[in-house]
């Protein structure tokens, strides 16, 4: 169980976010190198102020919570705690059959905004702990009613990761019930407890928590006015079975032995940073758009005759290369999914083993996931990667649950219309989910609503350096919570990130997070930023930071916006490029043992 809490739950630490005007880049194109005097200062959030409980926290107990749920809504603890700013009243509860919560409420200084975690991998634990909001004042002063849930998916002790899945009723929790149905409990727990409802409710969570928050976006628009959504499983079934199996069956010989091993990534690593670290202007062995790196094994290939291979990659180790960055493809060559790991990432692949008998992550993630939640019957027999095959049959098999699980709608109207924002960000660095999903996604939603429409409420930052969730050896550290909450209270849209470069994550190990001590009296406040050995301003999606001088990468002032030298693709050739269209997700219910599925949403 150690192994599978390493991928269930995310924990890392981000900071705050001064602005530039996005109308005014456009402009910066045309008109050439753009000032940092043009910057605008912080924005802040709406001054709100706080209100007191009206009932003592043990009184929740009592609370009938009938027809809040669609289902029975169960009370097992309401008790004060205390934080390091103060006190709480932490409710714990069910949502029939098993959908555990937990809301914290402040005692003494609530400013009337609600705030929803999510959470990562397949969950089955219930945490408060949330990120992305290191130097958001509410966050680190226990301003919010905080609140999450397990999805319904606890297991016990001994019992396989991922087998919740057997039963539908858990795998309809999983997919999209239990955060919305957590939502409505919690904001009635607070018009109980403090006599009115929030004034702003707030979504956070990266991975599975990520495509929780898309979720919350698509299925329910009206339950969230912000939403931040960090590197998000949106593409559920195809990333969680073909990727995943692909980058371990890409690196076996027949005898299922890896080829490739982890100590040949920092020399493949290095040779593409010194090959591509120049396209962006910034000498700091970073990509700031991975796409414009056209990796070539030729660099750094041994020669005919070499007989010590420890600083070369052998032409067995150079096609395992080709073929992870190529992704899964059938035998024609077409693509399963939209993107695989970029140029940059290489110390990052934590699904190369460090030695032959090791066993690398993707393999037990993805045999859990392809057993129990990819295909309808569960659990299946293809959960091995020598049972997985790379062709259209198993592609369609895997798309049968995609009305369930995915997260890919693009039409978005009636969350703008609620009057909703979302921040999207992904790390470019990130092997466990394709950045290109999110970039497909964001494309995806412009041509579905139209650029300018899609401009007043989601935007798009991409990290430079950044792994799964955080980690990585760049810029990892934000805060999308105060800019999220600037943008729904005032209106006032997000024109760039600040992200910090965390000094002892410089060399972080391959898939590394930055920590923060979310445990104790910590909980359920956000952990305060960690010092930064450098800062870069972020700006939304394709625009990427150039220097204004030669040399001067000192800090966020030291750059403008510019134009990558990346090519956009006019139409991505893949095999689930049809996945991104509007209208696919489904209700389900279960009748006789099996999800059924309802004829509307």
């Amino acid at each position: 169980m150690q192994e599978a809490h390493w991928f269930m739950r995310f924990h890392f630490c981000l900071k705050s976010v001064p602005l530039l005007s996005f109308a005014l880049l456009s402009a910066a194109f045309a008109l050439g190198p753009f000032s940092p005097a043009l910057a605008a200062s912080p924005l802040a959030s709406a001054d709100l102020g706080s209100v007191k409980p009206q009932i003592d926290c043990t009184a929740l107990m009592r609370t009938s919570l009938d027809g809040v749920a669609t289902t029975a809504v169960t009370i097992v603890s309401a008790s004060v705690t205390d934080t390091m700013v103060g006190q709480f009243c932490k409710v714990t509860g069910t949502i029939a059959p098993t959908i555990n919560f937990e809301v914290h409420l402040p005692l003494s200084k609530w400013t009337q905004r609600y705030l929803q975690s999510g959470c990562g991998g397949l969950c089955g634990s219930t945490s408060v702990s949330f990120d992305q909001a290191s130097s958001c004042a509410p966050a680190l002063n226990g301003e919010f009613v905080v609140a999450a849930t397990d999805m319904g998916t606890a297991t016990k002790r001994g019992e396989p990761i991922g087998s919740f899945a057997t039963d539908p009723q858990k795998r309809i929790d999983f997919a999209y019930r239990s955060n919305h149905e957590t939502a409505l409990v919690a904001k009635a727990l607070i018009r109980t407890f403090y006599g009115q409802g929030p004034r702003y409710s707030y979504f956070t969570g990266c991975s599975d928590g990520g495509r929780e928050a898309m979720i919350e976006a698509q299925r329910f628009p009206d339950d969230f006015d912000g939403v931040s959504a960090g590197a998000p499983a949106m593409n559920f079934q195809v990333q969680n079975s073909f990727y995943h199996a692909w980058v371990i069956a890409a690196n076996r010989r027949p005898d299922g032995t890896p080829i490739l091993l982890a100590d040949k990534l920092e020399l493949l690593h290095s040779a593409v940073i010194a090959h591509c670290d120049k396209l962006d202007g910034i000498t700091d062995g970073l990509l700031s758009d991975p796409r414009a790196c056209k990796v070539e094994t030729k660099w750094i290939a041994c020669a005919k005759g070499t007989r010590d291979s420890k600083k070369c990659l052998t032409p067995a180790e150079s096609q395992v290369v080709r073929r992870i960055y190529d992704g899964p493809r059938d035998a024609m060559g077409k693509s399963y999914l939209v993107g695989g790991p970029l140029p940059g990432s290489e110390l990052q692949w934590d699904f190369i083993p460090a030695s032959a008998n090791a066993r690398a992550m993707s393999a037990m993630l993805g045999e859990a996931m392809r057993r129990y939640v990819i295909f309808p019957q569960s659990p299946a027999h293809d959960a091995l990667v020598n049972n997985f095959k790379f062709d259209d049959k198993t592609f369609a098999a895997v798309s049968e649950l995609h009305s369930l699980n995915d997260a890919m709608d693009p039409d978005l109207s009636s969350f703008s219309q609620h009057g909703g924002k979302l921040i999207l960000w992904h790390g470019w660095s990130d092997t466990s989910i394709s950045p290109m999903t999110s970039i497909a996604y964001y494309k995806a939603v412009q041509q579905q609503m139209g650029a300018e429409q899609t401009d007043l409420f989601l935007r798009l930052f991409m990290l430079p350096g950044t792994g799964h969730c955080g980690g990585g050896d760049g810029f990892a550290q934000i805060d999308t919570l105060t800019p999220l909450m600037a943008w729904a209270e005032k209106g006032h849209a997000p024109r760039q990130l600040v992200a910090g470069k965390i000094p002892d994550r410089d060399k972080a190990p391959r898939g590394g997070l930055p920590g923060g001590d979310m445990s104790g009296k910590r909980v359920p406040l956000s952990a305060a930023a960690q010092k930064e050995s450098a800062t870069r301003p972020v700006y939304p999606f394709p625009i990427i930071p150039r220097p204004i001088r030669a040399g001067d990468t000192t800090g966020t002032s030291g750059f403008a916006a510019g134009h990558s030298t990346a090519k956009e693709p006019n139409v991505v050739d893949w095999h689930g490029s049809s996945l991104f269209a509007p209208g696919f997700q489904r209700n389900y219910s279960v009748r006789d043992g099996a999800l059924f599925i309802l004829q509307n949403r």
